[in-house]
């Protein structure tokens, strides 16, 4: 009787988890990479209206358009933006006001870049592109969509931010300041933000399977001579877990963040490393 109706209740809470952000619309950044793609589409399971952005309409773009029509019944709307151009943030926030009245209630600022060289190599051009789009544009897009969101007394703010940005890590300077400044940016917006009702957390992975792990494979070949398989199961053995952490994971863990059991959740760091930063 107490197993069954446990079982029920976590069924229940489950649900109610998956579907509790019907009527609610979401903005991911970086629409058309790995990560991007499972968070729009774990957001668009939960009910979500989804907008994406990206440099380009790719085909990964065009295939995360059809597949949330299919789960959702909705057309996700995308809208091209250069996130190291400051006019083109200006254009896709102005876009999105006359598109969608009603205002972002949910932003994922998921798009990164990273680059893996010694401090003596990296040139002030990729020190700056690091920090425009790894930073400077999480902080502009949370900047603009705040404002509706603070006079809807919710909303919620999703950094996407690295385990470099709570750990020190060799050759990666530009990514680990500006992950470090995401998670501080983080904090800050919480803070701030939560008399309003709106939360701001980041989430720190370490490896995840994306393209943008591939400059590190390739440095990792030319160093050791490792294929990419030698060197992504070398590296899944610095996991406790031994295993990698998947992009539905990630998507999924967006969803819990922006429901109402993290109501009362903010300003979070979260590590989803598989065990990597407690050892």
């Amino acid at each position: 009787m107490y197993q069954g109706s446990c079982s029920s209740r976590v069924l229940s809470s489950f649900v109610q988890v998956k579907m509790s952000l019907t009527g609610r619309t979401a903005l991911v950044t970086g629409f058309g990479g790995g990560m991007g793609s499972a968070i729009a589409l774990s957001l668009a399971e939960a009910g979500c209206r989804i907008v994406g952005t990206d440099r380009s309409v790719s085909d990964t773009v065009k295939q995360n358009m059809e597949k949330i029509k299919e789960i959702s019944g909705q057309d996700a709307l995308f809208f091209e933006c250069d996130l190291l151009n400051r006019e083109s943030i200006d254009h896709l926030c102005s876009t999105i006001a006359s598109k969608v009245p009603s205002g972002i209630d949910i932003l994922v600022n998921n798009a990164g870049c990273f680059e893996r060289c010694t401090m003596d190599e990296k040139t002030p051009e990729s020190w700056d592109k690091e920090l425009a789009i790894n930073l400077t544009a999480p902080f502009l897009l949370s900047k603009n969509f705040v404002i509706s969101m603070k006079k809807k007394g919710w909303g919620r703010i999703i950094n996407m931010s690295s385990v470099v940005g709570l750990l020190s890590y060799p050759l990666t300077i530009g990514y680990c300041a500006s992950k470090t400044g995401l998670v501080g940016l983080t904090k800050a917006i919480a803070a701030e933000m939560a008399p309003h009702g709106v939360t701001c957390n980041a989430i720190c992975p370490y490896f995840v399977d994306t393209p943008i792990i591939q400059p590190v494979l390739d440095a990792l070949k030319r160093e050791t001579g490792a294929s990419r398989e030698e060197s992504m199961e070398n590296i899944r053995n610095t996991y406790p877990t031994k295993k990698f952490t998947t992009t539905k994971q990630i998507g999924d863990y967006v969803v819990f963040l922006c429901s109402p059991a993290a109501d009362n959740m903010t300003g979070l760091a979260t590590p989803c490393d598989g065990g990597y930063s407690i050892v």
